[in-house]
């Protein structure tokens, strides 16, 4: 696994609210095989930072306005470890449908949620693997619209951790939202 973050000239890249057309940068970059089932999550932090997660290491310069790179694996962290947190997400629901007895999950049409139930939205998502012990969020535009959150955290599954880093976090994969990234927080 590879946790690349990218440098990338803002005149020279493609713009932050072009996420699909950067999302084909970013799969190109990491696999040219569209029929591969390469696992690939990128989040474009600031106009300046690209993050891209993927099981082979990003050939970085295929990306439009990409000019420096670090490469390291992604954290490990411990149960207990008080950690800081970041995700690009789209916080979407499912509206308007009961499960049926064939069917246990409920079918329905998917739609942003409101900034009031981002909190238990987040719950939901890291629910075994972190206790979200804060949470920011700021509002990047697009439809449907994405925030920047970050927090702080407590880590109660270091392995279902793990698995939220490698598989992302709501919907949007393919285009810039849902890579959950963690760092350890400073002590005081």
């Amino acid at each position: 696994m590879y946790l690349a973050r990218i440098s990338l000239n803002a005149k020279r890249s493609t713009p932050m609210d072009q996420w699909a057309a950067m999302g084909r940068a970013v799969r190109l970059a990491v696999d040219p095989d569209p029929d591969s089932d390469a696992r690939v999550l990128w989040a474009r932090v600031s106009p300046t930072t690209l993050v891209v997660s993927s099981d082979t290491a990003p050939a970085w310069g295929k990306i439009p306005g990409a000019y420096a790179a670090t490469m390291q694996p992604p954290p490990r962290h411990t149960e207990g470890e008080t950690i800081r947190w970041e995700l690009i997400a789209a916080p979407t629901g499912q509206r308007g449908a009961e499960p049926t007895e064939e069917d246990r999950r409920p079918r329905g049409k998917r739609v942003a949620l409101a900034e009031p139930e981002f909190e238990g939205w987040l719950q939901d998502k890291t629910a075994g693997a972190l206790r979200v012990t804060s949470a920011r969020w700021k509002r990047l535009g697009g439809r449907p619209a994405r925030y920047h959150f970050t927090g702080e955290a407590v880590v109660e599954d270091s392995e279902a951790l793990q698995e939220l880093c490698l598989g992302g976090i709501g919907a949007g994969l393919s285009t810039g939202a849902g890579l959950l990234l963690t760092s350890t927080a400073p002590t005081a």
